[in-house]
């Protein structure tokens, strides 16, 4: 029997294949990457160090932690 689908594209494209779903049911399409605000906690000393880096080197802050946390996961 022909399969008409593979079975790892919806797999590999959740996120696509909802968001059409979502456009489909509402006549609107999703965002199909969201950013979440969190609250952490850190040495204030350490944050004046880092915010003056992401300055200097025109970052923005949530930016740089994001690419080092990529980095870190292997992402």
């Amino acid at each position: 029997m022909m399969q008409l689908f593979d079975e790892k594209i919806f797999e590999k494209y959740a996120d696509a294949f909802e968001a059409l779903a979502e456009y489909d049911r509402t006549g609107r399409l999703a965002k199909l990457s969201y950013k979440k605000r969190i609250d952490i906690t850190i040495d204030a000393r350490l944050l004046r160090k880092l915010k003056e880096y992401c300055s200097a080197n025109s970052l923005k802050l949530s930016q740089f932690i994001e690419s080092r946390v990529r980095f870190a996961l292997g992402s």
